[in-house]
C-alpha cells in the first residue's frame, strides 16, 4: 500500500502550519500552545496535550483520534481553502532512445502484440489523492494513504516513501483551473477503485488474524454447549432410570422425554445464537472516502503504442512518470489496480488485468466486464 503516515505527525504539520508551538511527549501524545484563533476554530483551549490513544492516560489530555471532535473540526482549518489544489513539477526531460529501449521489458500483453508508434513532449496531469481509512471489527484500524493517477491513460502509482520529496518539489501553478475537469473527476474516480483493492490486500494479515481468533472462540462455544447438552442428557437419563426405577407411569417416562427434547433444543438454539453474535462481532467493516487531491502539472514524454488484437488496433498513450523516473505501467481499465498478467478483449480492445478478464463459470468463454456488465455473453444469449 501507498505510504500511511501516522496521525501525529499529520495533526503536527496542520498545527505548525498555522503557527502553533509543539513538543512531542514520550508517550506519543502532542503538548501545544496555539494562537487564540485557532483555538476558537478547533473548540479547545489555547494550550494543553493532545492524546492520539482512544483511551487517554493523562487527565485533562485532548482525545485526538480519528473519531475525536478535534479531528472532525480539524477541517475547519482549510475552510475556504478547498479540498483540491493545482501545483506545478518541473521535471527534466529523459533521454528518449534509452527510455523507449525500456517500453518492451515494460509492457507485456498476453494475446495482443504492439509497437511504437510515435512520440510526443505533452503537458500530462497527474492528481496525487489522498484517502482516510477505517476498518472496524473487534478491533479498530484507521489511517490515511495517498494513490498517484494519471489523467492521460489513468494508470496508478503508490508514492510509498517518495510522497514527501514529491510535495517538496511542487511549485504553485501561474493560474488556478476555475472548476476540476472531467478527466480529473475520472482520475479521482479510478483512485477510489485502486484503493478499494489497496485495502483489501494491506489487509490479508489482519483478515487472517481475526478469522483465526474467530475460529477458536467458535470452538470454544462450540465445546461448552456440546458438553451442557451431554450433562443434560446424563441427567435427563439419571432421572428417567429413577421413574423406571420406582414404577412410574409410562406416560410421566415420555413427558421426561419430551422435557429433554426442548431443552436440547433450547440448548441448540442458544448455541446458534452466540456463534452467530461472535461472526458479526468478527465481521471486517471498511470505510474508505478521498480527503483531499492536488492536481500536477508536468511535462513529460508519451510514448503512443499501437496495439493490435485479431484485426482491431488502437492507440494507447504510455508516459514516462517524471517523479518515479521510470515508464508508468499499464492501467487495467475495469479496476485499475492491475493483479496479475495483462490481455486485451475482442471487442474495444479494453486492457485487462488477469482478475478482471473474467472466465464465465458455465461455459468457461473469457470475457470483458466492460463491454459485457450484465455476464458472459453466451450464456446470456442462451437464454433468449
Amino acid at each position: 500500500m501507498g505510504q500511511s503516515r501516522p496521525l501525529p505527525e499529520v495533526m503536527a504539520d496542520i498545527l505548525v502550519q498555522e503557527g502553533a508551538i509543539l513538543e512531542k511527549r514520550n508517550d506519543g501524545s502532542l503538548e501545544f500552545l496555539i494562537s487564540s484563533s485557532l483555538s476558537r476554530t478547533l473548540g479547545i483551549s489555547e494550550h494543553g496535550i493532545l492524546s492520539f490513544s482512544h483511551h487517554p492516560s493523562k487527565e485533562g489530555a485532548i482525545a485526538a483520534s480519528y473519531d475525536s471532535e478535534v479531528f472532525k473540526t480539524i477541517e475547519k482549518v482549510f475552510s475556504g481553502k478547498g479540498k483540491m489544489t493545482g501545483a506545478v513539477y518541473p521535471a527534466a526531460l529523459p533521454n528518449i532512445d534509452k527510455v523507449s529501449k525500456w517500453i518492451p521489458e515494460k509492457v507485456f500483453l498476453s494475446n495482443a502484440t504492439f509497437r511504437l508508434q510515435k512520440v510526443e513532449h505533452q503537458t500530462v496531469t497527474y492528481v496525487l489523492v489522498f484517502f482516510k481509512y477505517v476498518a472496524l471489527s473487534d478491533e479498530k484500524r484507521e489511517g490515511i494513504f495517498s494513490l498517484l493517477v494519471n489523467t492521460r491513460n489513468f494508470s496508478t502509482t503508490f508514492p510509498e516513501d517518495n510522497s514527501i520529496g514529491l510535495l517538496a518539489d511542487l511549485k504553485e501553478p501561474e493560474r488556478v483551473a476555475p472548476v476540476i475537469g472531467p478527466e480529473t473527476l475520472k482520475a479521482i474516480q479510478a483512485g477510489v477503485s485502486a484503493a478499494s483493492f489497496v485495502i483489501k490486500e494491506n489487509f490479508i494479515p489482519f483478515i487472517k488474524s481475526f478469522e483465526r481468533r474467530l475460529h477458536r472462540d467458535i470452538t470454544r462455544v462450540f465445546e461448552y454447549y456440546e458438553t451442557l447438552k451431554l450433562e443434560t442428557q446424563r441427567a435427563f437419563q439419571k432421572k428417567v432410570l429413577s421413574e423406571k426405577d420406582t414404577g412410574e407411569e409410562p406416560g410421566a417416562i415420555e413427558e421426561t422425554r419430551k422435557l429433554l427434547s426442548g431443552k436440547l433444543d433450547a440448548i441448540e438454539g442458544e448455541k446458534a445464537w452466540k456463534i452467530q453474535d461472535l461472526v458479526s462481532k468478527y465481521a471486517l467493516n471498511v470505510r474508505i472516502e478521498p480527503i483531499c487531491a492536488i492536481d500536477i502539472e508536468t511535462q513529460t514524454p508519451v510514448f503512443w503504442i499501437d496495439i493490435k488484437r485479431r484485426l482491431l488496433s488502437k492507440l494507447f498513450p504510455l508516459t514516462y512518470n517524471p517523479f518515479f523516473k521510470r515508464i508508468d505501467p499499464l492501467p487495467c481499465e475495469a479496476c485499475f489496480y492491475p493483479r496479475g498478467g495483462y490481455s486485451v478483449c475482442d471487442e474495444k480492445l479494453h486492457i485487462l488485468c488477469a482478475s478482471c478478464f473474467l472466465k464465465c463459470h458455465d461455459c468457461g468463454r473469457q470475457y470483458c466486464p466492460l463491454c459485457y456488465r450484465s455476464g458472459c455473453p453466451r450464456c446470456n444469449k442462451k437464454k433468449f
